[in-house]
C-alpha cells in the first residue's frame, strides 16, 4: 500500500527508534526468562515493545502529510 510507505528519512528515524527503545525492552524480557519467570508473565514486556514500535511507525506515517 503506497499510503503506508515511509520516506528514507522516516525509515532511518524509525530504525534508530527501533534500536533505542526495543532493545532494552527485549533485554528485560530475556532477563526475566533467565531468572525463572514464566513466559506468559514475561511476554508483557515484549508486547509493550511491539506496541511502542507500532505506535512509532503509525506516527511516522501520519507525519507524511
Amino acid at each position: 500500500m503506497t499510503f503506508m510507505r515511509l520516506t528514507k528519512t522516516q525509515w532511518e528515524k524509525f530504525s534508530k527508534n527501533l534500536l533505542i527503545f526495543t532493545a532494552p525492552a527485549l533485554a528485560v524480557f530475556f532477563y526475566q526468562l533467565s531468572q525463572g519467570a514464566e513466559p506468559k508473565v514475561a511476554v508483557g514486556v515484549a508486547v509493550f515493545a511491539l506496541y511502542a514500535l507500532l505506535f512509532d511507525y503509525f506516527k511516522k506515517v501520519g507525519e507524511r502529510k
